[in-house]
């Protein structure tokens, strides 16, 4: 077998392979040429591999004055194995017990679900989500023409309650004398910049009224989490990382923890670094972003979209009440609350902070959305009146 295999792994084996298997003549089986670069990689990776495998055999497995040299490699491998064996049971056990990357990250998929154009939105019929992922009625484009159609996009603000705020909302407009139905395009951690992208994806349905309520995730959730303006709160641990980052991130809870705190696998504490020596101009581009994007939305959905019971669209743009926990993000609010007067539509809520109850810089506990969702009725019967009638 030893005298087969010598006369097999040979120099010219080693010749012959190389010559047939390269980037040139692996180019002629190609239908259409040129390789990518990731073939010509691969190619090249492969050919490394051959001639390391060929050198071992040939001159370090098959020589018997280095038979020590063959030993201690098996050894330095046994070793490691042992040792990789045992720091894959610390990090299970440390997986088990908690440690590791945030979970919200990679391991929330029902309320983080992968979809086109805005990132991500909510799981399609998961819990009491609707066949789009969204809680509340289903998208329909028959409407009763005496309905007055309300399209809600926010952030978990919108999303989270029992009920959430676009169903109690529509009860109280029900209360008021006004036929509804509000269809509840929320999702955790969304901003408006998502929320644009999505409501293009249903802009075929009639709406009457389009809500963007929020805030604090254009503005201070980019302090806590991505900082470069108008991206997804997730968009760098998602798309900007190697399929092998995402998976040490995800499945390693020791890599993740040292990510926690050191960001060994991302470049994120640096990028905050920069964000921090340059405050002023960074929250300046944050307010613009978020003014813009208002100004985008509605320039494009009045223009677009087509009413049921008015006779034109009408755009809310809703500032939500914010909690903040820090200077930093109360110098950051306190630009969007100023900024935000030069929107004549905008309704600010944010004298609504002492009426209700944070569980952190931005959630509230139920009795709090009744309260908002109180107000905002009464706002938007206002609004009714003086549009739809």
């Amino acid at each position: 077998m030893i005298r087969f295999l010598l006369k097999i792994i040979n120099v010219k084996f080693l010749l012959i392979f190389l010559l047939l298997f390269n980037e040139f003549s692996l180019e002629f089986f190609d239908k259409t040429p040129p390789l990518s670069n990731d073939s010509v990689i691969n190619i090249r990776k492969i050919q490394i591999l051959v001639i390391l495998f060929f050198s071992y055999i040939n001159f370090i497995y098959f020589k018997k004055d280095l038979i020590f040299l063959h030993k201690k490699i098996l050894v330095f491998f046994k070793n490691f194995s042992f040792l990789l064996f045992l720091i894959c049971i610390i990090d299970l056990t440390f997986g088990f017990i908690g440690f590791g990357i945030d979970k919200h990250w990679y391991d929330e998929n029902k309320i983080r679900y992968k979809t086109p154009y805005d990132m991500f939105s909510n799981m399609p019929n998961i819990d009491d989500h609707n066949k789009n992922g969204f809680r509340g009625p289903n998208l329909i484009k028959n409407i009763d023409d005496n309905i007055y159609s309300i399209a809600f996009l926010g952030g978990s603000t919108g999303y989270t309650g029992d009920p959430p705020i676009p169903e109690i909302l529509s009860d109280e407009l029900n209360k008021n004398g006004v036929k509804n139905i509000v269809f509840n395009f929320s999702s955790n951690s969304s901003n408006h910049n998502q929320h644009l992208h999505r409501l293009i994806k249903f802009i075929n349905y009639k709406y009457d009224l389009i809500i963007f309520y929020g805030g604090n995730n254009e503005s201070i959730q980019y302090l806590q989490y991505d900082p470069r303006v108008g991206y997804p709160y997730n968009y760098y641990m998602k798309s900007d990382l190697s399929e092998l980052k995402v998976f040490l991130l995800k499945y390693s809870s020791i890599i993740g923890l040292l990510e926690k705190y050191f960001s060994i696998v991302t470049d994120i504490k640096n990028t905050k670094k920069d964000l921090y020596n340059n405050y002023d101009t960074w929250t300046d581009d944050i307010v613009k972003n978020y003014l813009a994007t208002l100004d985008n939305a509605e320039n494009i959905f009045k223009n677009t979209v087509q009413s049921n019971l008015c006779n034109n669209v009408y755009f809310l743009p809703i500032l939500q009440p914010v909690n903040p926990l820090n200077e930093d993000q109360k110098a950051l609010w306190d630009k969007i609350i100023l900024a935000s007067r030069s929107n004549s539509n905008l309704l600010d809520y944010t004298n609504l902070k002492n009426d209700i109850f944070f569980f952190d810089n931005v959630h509230v506990d139920q009795a709090s959305r009744s309260i908002i969702a109180n107000k905002m009725s009464k706002d938007i019967k206002r609004v009714y009146d003086k549009n739809c009638k």
